[in-house]
Parts: structure tokens; sequence; C-alpha cells
């Protein structure tokens, strides 16, 4: 029976990844969740190959929980849950901004410490349109695109002025950014077929709770007005259908799947991918960097250059 991982898989996305997998008979599927009554409630819904573990993406000890008391091989592991704050500043207990923890920091810590129950298996990260600055939809709701400068400059919040409702959308786009940028360089590092490497742009999905901390009227319009709105938006998508997407993905064939591919939610290469995503020199830096803040070994073979 195939094992996999979803991260933040109790709700939006990741629920729907997880109910799209575990509709195989022949797969067990672990939704790693922050809220354990949440996730057993989730799993509840699933079905009976739907199993929960607690995993805060916000607490380096528990990443570190999570991995040192896993056993046994691992199909997939989808890098799922990620946290956007319109409201104000949060830092993690390590002194982390949380966005950063949250979407990429500690999805790497938790991809490298489950390393070794992923040899051949493959690992899916979640990135947005909203990295892209002249995405046409992320655009119009005022993302700005990616705003990277440094991962200390991440992890401090990125040290803008701005208020905190557009602060807190440059953090998430970067963070995408970061999370784009990492499929791409840990593809050059590993061979495909120790571990592959994919990136799933899910769309714009309103009505998930990607908005639960706006004001009050954007709220409103995020869970009521959008959705209805959702068929007419250039690369608006549902949870439901960018859920089959990434399972389907995660379920392919690994010959018909690009190693450090980034696929739309029609499972097509995104053409709305910048090209900062490829450039080696940005990935050595995001990858390194991130790695030694988390006080992590070096991983994969930083001189493979396979892309296939």
């Amino acid at each position: 029976m195939d094992t996999f991982i979803v991260t933040g898989g109790n709700r939006g996305l990741g629920f729907e990844i997880a109910r799209h997998l575990a509709s195989d008979p022949e797969t067990q599927v672990i939704i790693a969740a922050r809220n354990l009554d949440h996730g057993r409630e989730a799993a509840r819904r699933i079905g009976s190959n739907a199993w929960v573990r607690e995993l805060d993406l916000a607490d380096r000890d528990s990443v570190d929980r999570f991995t040192a008391t896993w056993e046994g091989p691992i199909a997939g592991l989808v890098n799922n849950a990620g946290v956007q704050f319109a409201d104000a500043t949060h830092f993690t207990n390590e002194g982390v901004e949380e966005t950063f923890a949250v979407n990429h920091l500690n999805a790497l810590r938790l991809t490298v410490g489950m390393e070794r129950w992923l040899e051949g298996g493959r690992v899916m990260f979640v990135g947005s349109g909203t990295h892209n600055p002249d995405h046409p939809t992320a655009s119009r709701f005022g993302f700005r695109g990616e705003r990277f400068e440094s991962i200390a400059n991440c992890a401090e919040g990125l040290g803008s002025s701005a208020r905190p409702g557009q602060l807190g959308k440059d953090r998430y786009a970067t963070t995408k950014f970061l999370n784009l940028v990492t499929t791409v360089e840990l593809a050059r590092r590993y061979d495909s077929t120790r571990i592959l490497f994919f990136c799933l742009d899910p769309g714009l999905m309103p009505g998930t709770d990607l908005a639960r901390t706006a004001p009050g009227f954007l709220r409103f319009g995020w869970y009521y007005v959008l959705p209805a709105l959702a068929r007419i938006l250039p690369d608006s998508s549902t949870p439901d259908r960018s859920g089959r997407a990434g399972a389907e993905l995660l379920k392919a064939n690994r010959a018909a799947l690009r190693h450090g591919g980034i696929y739309t939610y029609r499972r097509e290469l995104s053409k709305r991918v910048i090209d900062r995503v490829f450039d080696p020199e940005i990935g050595r830096q995001v990858v390194d960097d991130s790695l030694e803040m988390l006080g992590a070994r070096n991983i994969g073979d930083p001189g493979n250059t396979r892309t296939g």
C-alpha cells in the first residue's frame, strides 16, 4: 500500500488532495495537522484509509518529533500547509516570521527529515501565481509579486514599511516563490529515480481559509462573492479541481512527469513562472542559506544537474 503525507490536509486544497488520493483503496493518506481534532474530523470524512498525525509547521520541535518518530516508506510528501496574515506580523518561538517558517523553512525541514523514507518516492510543493508581479488575476487582488532579497530578510519579515495587509501579501508571494525555487533546485540536486520533485500551482481558489485574517468586508467577498466568479477569472480554480489535479500528479507514471516541473491545475506545465525561479544562483542561495538556518546538512548531490 502506498503512503502519502499531506500537510495541512484537514481543510481546503490539502483536504481535497488527501480525499482524491484516498479514493484509491490501495493508498493510505496521513493528514499532518496542527489541530488533531480537526485532523480526525477530516480523516473521518475521507474514510478508513485516512489517518491523522500531529504536525505544527510553525514549531521546529514539532517538525523534529514528526520526522524522528516516522517509520516506513513514503510514496509521496505533499508540502501543502500554508498561512497568510493580513492583521499583523507573527513570529514563531524561534523568532522567525511565521509565514516564512510555515510556508517554506519548516516545509524544507520536514523534507530533509523524511529524506531516507522518500527513496523512490516524490515530493510535491505547492506554489502560487502570486509570485509573478504580472499575473493577470493575482495583481488585481493587490499582489505585487515576490520580494526576495535574502533568506535572512525573509526570516525577519521582509523589513518593509508597507501596511500589514500589503505586507502579508508580499510575504505570502515571496514564500511561494521560495517553494518554486526550492522545487527546481532540489531537482538539480537529486536524481529523479531517487526522489522526484515537482510543484503544483493550484490557481486562485476563493472560499479557502487563506483570507481568514483579512478584514471583515474582504472575508465576505472572498467567501461569498468570488467563488461565483472563479469560472471567469484567469487561472482560477476550486479546491476540488486543484486537489484532483494534485492527486493525479502524485499517482502519475514517473516517466510522464518533469523533474522540477511546475504544474497548473490543468496538469500542464505553467507558463506564468518568472525567470528568477530558474536562476541557478538564486536556487543555490535559497536552499543553502535555508539549510544553514535550519542547522541541517547539505542534501542531495549539488553536482547533479540532471533534470529528468
